[in-house]
Order: structure tokens, then sequence, then C-alpha cells
């Protein structure tokens, strides 16, 4: 169960969202376990023992560890359900960096995604931000198409890199965010 307060509302009475420490690593972990087929489509194998270390301890070159937020998404009782894993301020001073929005397969489909975009833009805009970016390998085409809707467009493609056992081209995308204060 998390125990932390709400790093910002999304507006629905069923869930939160948390900043997570390393206390949180079992929840984490167990999350990662049940979204085996994530893990399968992006790395072609489930998460290792330290990939939930690595959640909290990669940043970008020239960014701190204080600009790396990993944030819980919690059911009313308290158990992770998602994980939204953000750098600020990357790769501009005016953007946020989205590294991972992962929901377990029964929180999927329902709309949960969608309302923690939308107060996430919010609170990104809020703060004073102008930008969301995001990376999605090529062959998770059902993310594509969610964040196509979210209001994303493709900025470029990368050559192939290598995540895990599978080699994949990552669609890097951008939302604006308008009035940004």
């Amino acid at each position: 169960m998390l125990k932390t307060e709400t790093v910002f509302d999304i507006g629905h009475p069923a869930y939160s969202v948390r900043r997570l420490s390393f206390e949180d690593i079992g929840a984490i972990q167990g999350l990662f376990e049940k979204s085996l087929d994530y893990m399968l489509l992006v790395d072609g194998h489930a998460a290792d023992p330290d990939a939930v270390a690595e959640e909290f301890q990669s940043v970008p070159p020239g960014k701190l560890y204080e600009d790396k937020f990993v944030l819980g998404i919690a059911n009313w009782q308290g158990d992770l359900v998602g994980l939204l894993d953000t750098v600020r301020w990357y790769p501009a001073e005016t953007t946020w960096w989205i590294d991972t929005l992962l929901l377990v397969p029964e929180a999927r489909s329902q709309g949960l995604g969608q309302i923690v975009v939308q107060a996430f833009a919010e609170y990104v805009r809020a703060n004073g931000c102008q930008a969301i970016m995001l990376g999605v390998v090529t062959e998770n085409q059902r993310a594509f198409q969610f964040w196509k809707r979210m209001g994303f467009e493709l900025a470029r493609q990368t050559e192939p890199l290598q995540f895990g056992n599978k080699t994949q081209t990552v669609s890097i995308m951008r939302r604006t965010l308008l009035d940004a204060k």
C-alpha cells in the first residue's frame, strides 16, 4: 500500500498519483510482473530483478536525480495499478519527458491512462513548461495510437536501439501545451 501524499489530482475519486521511493520496490516489481505483456513487447523478456532499481537510478545525461519523478498510480485501496516515470526540464528547460506510462492489464482500456495524462499535462503546464515528450517503440502501435489521441505528434524516429533482447526503432513524440504560465 502506498503511503505518500498525492502529487497531483487526477479528478477521479478512485485513483491518486503519488511519488514512489525505494520503499515501494516490492509494489513496483509486482506491477512489472503483472505487466508481462508490456515487458515482452518492449524488452522481449520479463522484468529483470534490478529493473525497479533502474527505474529510480536512470537519468538522462546532465540531469540530476532530483529531476526524476517516479510516480505511482494507486487505486482507492492504496494498491499500485500504474507507473508514470518522468524527468522534468528534459530535453529542454521548458519540457518534461515521460519515460514510462504503464498500467496493469486490468486497469487498461477504461480511460484511466487518458485521465492521468490530461492531469499530468495540466500539472506540467501549471509549473511553467510548454511541452511533454516521450518515446514509443515502433512495435507498440497501440501505445502510439493512444499518444496520438492524447495530442502528441511524431517529432522524429530514432535509429534502431537495443532494449533487452530486442532491437527497436523509437518514435519520439511531442505535445505542445498551450498557455504555459
